[in-house]
């Protein structure tokens, strides 16, 4: 089974997101790294091996995440919902500074 989605993640945090998420105690679906590489991952879970690619899209859209498996599993879904709504953090600096941003951080808007 291939399911794929798109994420505004650089394909390298879409997949530390993704090894993070198989790997975490309280994953919904527990796996050990088997393979990890540049753009790419593979995990054994207890059924079979889940692997996830990340690339730029070809339509400049962000990146595309692909996830195949050969058999159907919810926390698939899971990993791409989490993927496709998940926002990289902004860049520190007087750029993205904000007077709603230092009230929350709790110092004085210039």
């Amino acid at each position: 089974m291939i399911s794929e989605t798109i994420t505004a993640l650089e394909p390298d945090a879409a997949i530390e997101l993704a090894r993070g998420f198989f790997t975490d105690p309280r994953s919904p679906l527990p796996a050990t790294v088997v393979e990890h590489g540049d753009g790419h991952l593979a995990v054994e879970t207890f059924r079979s091996t889940v692997a996830v690619s990340a690339f730029p899209d070809p339509e400049g859209r962000g990146t595309r995440v692909r996830v195949s498996t050969l058999r159907r599993n919810d926390a698939v879904g899971k990993l791409l919902t989490l993927l496709a709504t998940e926002i990289p953090a902004a860049p520190e600096g007087p750029a993205n500074a904000s007077p709603a941003g230092a009230a929350e951080e709790g110092r004085p808007a210039e």
